[in-house]
């Protein structure tokens, strides 16, 4: 059921006392006065972009006393000059069918600071005709300061982690100085400590990308070449991946080389293959991570009481969409990630 935008809010202040919710009373004024009641702000635009409508829990949250001097004003030019691009273009891409949704930055009107989560969808006729838009926004200004300050602990730890990396460095270097037999040693474990502070590091400041090859290059870079085993990276194309899907694919692979390192190929021997791919999959792109290690050790046991690793990874994974698969074999293993990839 479609619902004339000019009778939206006529019905505030008419027939409150008699007015029910139920499935078979749904009809255009019952839905209307459920929509001027909704916590969220709710706004009607019209075809050519200017405001029409905003319900009353709306001019609140916006802290707007009189709506008179706002509607028939063009909507995006309300919001900060930075974010009018991303409503302009959300109207168009909502006129072509769809919702659009994004998050931006726009004060109330008397300045107070606020995030907004806004979805904004076409709304048509009965004969199909474009009519306009109605959008919800939804405050999310605190879950937008959680996420800055997750941001800044996370940052700071990466940056006590490098610290620490180059502390370990600082202290094998003394340890081998003046002692030949412990130099090889020292220098092969600098450049894999120093391989792993690497990898932390490709999303230092504001980078929200980088690209597959160079991630998993550097994850694996410290264990390529050594005298007992060998790894070899087959990845298709260079293209990006979000921190999202870096933050997935390193916990995964740092994972399998701490273990290989322990019980597999790395410590013992043999050899590593490393693919990826860009697949799609039902209509959906997705990562494709396959490790295949051939050990020259046979496989003993598949898991220990109280392994945390693998848990951690069903985890992130779970979390992320992702898809992670291990087939045990006498002598290795192959692991597999299938990983949503970021629009």
């Amino acid at each position: 059921m479609l619902i004339d935008p000019s009778s939206w809010g006529r019905f505030a202040h008419a027939g409150v006392g008699s007015f029910m919710l139920s499935k078979a009373e749904l009809s255009p004024e019952s839905l209307s006065h459920v929509i001027e009641q909704s916590t969220d702000c709710v706004k009607l635009v019209g075809p050519d972009g200017s405001l029409l409508w905003m319900n009353p829990n709306g001019l609140c949250a916006m802290e707007i006393d009189d709506f008179t001097a706002l509607g028939g004003k063009e909507w995006a030019s309300l919001w900060p000059e930075d974010a009018q691009p991303m409503i302009r273009s959300a109207l168009a891409e909502a006129s072509a069918g769809g919702v659009k949704r994004l998050e931006a930055f726009c004060p109330t009107a008397k300045g107070s600071p606020r995030w907004w989560e806004v979805s904004v969808s076409a709304v048509r006729g009965p004969d199909g005709v474009h009519a306009g838009f109605i959008s919800v926004s939804r405050d999310v200004s605190q879950l937008h300061a959680d996420r800055e300050a997750l941001k800044i602990l996370l940052s700071e730890m990466r940056h006590r982690l490098k610290n620490s990396f180059a502390m370990v460095c600082a202290m094998l270097r003394t340890v081998a100085r003046g002692h030949p037999a412990n130099t090889e040693f020292a220098t092969d474990m600098i450049a894999r400590i120093s391989a792993l502070a690497m990898a932390q590091t490709l999303f230092d400041g504001e980078a929200e990308e980088t690209d597959l090859y160079t991630l998993l290059s550097t994850l694996i870079s410290p264990f390529r070449e050594s005298d007992a085993s060998h790894v070899e990276l087959d990845c298709d194309g260079n293209y990006e991946i979000s921190r999202r899907e870096a933050d997935v694919i390193s916990l995964v692979i740092g994972e399998l080389t701490v273990n290989s390192t322990k019980h597999g190929a790395i410590g013992s021997g043999g050899t590593i293959t490393l693919s990826a791919r860009a697949v799609d999959i039902g209509g959906s792109g997705r990562h494709v991570i396959v490790w295949q290690e051939q050990s020259d050790v046979a496989v003993k046991a598949t898991s220990r009481s109280g392994g945390q690793g693998l848990n951690l990874i069903e985890r992130i994974c779970a979390a992320r969409g992702g898809v992670f698969e291990i087939d045990w074999q006498g002598s290795g293993l192959v692991a597999t990630l299938s990983l949503p990839r970021s629009a």
